[in-house]
């Protein structure tokens, strides 16, 4: 499958698009890994569009397998870079579908799985506007925020507890810098799971971006 295809799935016919959901697979895997967990987000969000995207980069000499940035030589001191280099075409997918959609950027999400849940991080810290909320799968960013950092996006971090490829010392270390610039970000560390995406971690990103929307709408009623 070439870099960069895309896959798109409308709400269910008796909804209009009042969400839209941006999918983001991990190194070395493709769209349709992510398409499953797409659709398992519909059914709790059955008004929600769904983008899949492939990864712009081919990953090894696979000729199906993807990934966002290269991970050849990948070190922490130039992992920010190899992500930032991409950032302007994933804000040009995002901004796109959300015209095509007619849906704002608070009702945009994010949700990636390990190198895509990393794009999601970095997009909404460098790309503040863009989108309303992330969750992030077996994840880390490739740099934390620097104090004075500011978010517009809330943040949902789901690990695996017994994750050996993305410590869960990642998310935790991001949660607590997070929750110190007044970021709304919420951590789950999912017992007896490594780095994988099992039933009950994508339920419980799910249930926690209901949770924040529903927390969102009700700071608006006075």
């Amino acid at each position: 499958m070439s870099p960069g295809k895309v896959f798109r799935f409308g709400p269910t016919p008796e909804h209009r698009a009042n969400h839209l959901f941006v999918f983001l697979h991990g190194s070395g895997a493709t769209a349709q890994s992510m398409i499953p967990i797409a659709f398992r987000f519909q059914g709790r969000f059955p008004s929600a569009a769904l983008i899949v995207p492939n990864g712009f980069d081919p990953y090894g000499t696979d000729s199906d397998a993807q990934q966002w940035y290269s991970t050849r030589g990948l070190n922490d001191e130039n992992r920010l870079a190899r992500v930032a280099a991409i950032l302007p075409r994933i804000e040009d997918l995002v901004r796109r579908e959300q015209t095509n959609y007619g849906v704002p950027r608070e009702r945009t999400v994010l949700i990636g799985y390990s190198q895509g849940g990393t794009v999601a991080l970095e997009t909404v810290k460098a790309l503040r506007g863009l989108a309303g909320a992330v969750v992030a799968y077996c994840a880390r960013f490739a740099r934390l925020p620097q104090p004075g950092a500011r978010f517009d996006a809330r943040i949902h971090l789901v690990h695996g507890a017994w994750d050996s490829v993305v410590s869960r010392v990642h998310a935790e270390r991001a949660a607590r810098v997070l929750a110190a610039l007044h970021v709304p970000v919420t951590l789950d560390i999912i017992s007896d799971l490594g780095h994988a995406l099992s039933h009950e971690a994508v339920c419980r990103g799910s249930l926690r971006l209901l949770q924040g929307i529903y927390e969102g709408r009700r700071a608006t009623l006075h």
